[in-house]
């Protein structure tokens, strides 16, 4: 029995998850960073979904690299927050 059909719908609402909480972090906490960490997570459902519909290999290569550029942005500022409480 192949588990990527029972794993990929599970994954995709567990990243909207990430991606609710990280909007929240931003707009409620005033975190800016829960918003880049709330796009990286959209970006990955919408990696989950289109690699399930036969969407290029190009187009998934793209998405990735604009998912971990956020997280990029995201943990930049994570760091640059924890040194300024120093």
């Amino acid at each position: 029995m192949a588990i990527a059909p029972i794993l990929t719908p599970f994954a995709m609402l567990l990243e909207l998850v990430i991606f609710g909480m990280g909007v929240y972090a931003g707009y409620v906490l005033k975190r800016n960073y829960g918003y880049f960490f709330g796009f990286t997570f959209l970006v990955f459902a919408l990696f989950d979904y289109f690699g399930s519909t036969g969407v290029s290999a190009d187009t998934l290569a793209i998405l990735n690299i604009i998912a971990i550029l956020s997280a990029l942005g995201g943990i930049y500022l994570v760091i640059a927050e924890k040194s300024e409480r120093k």
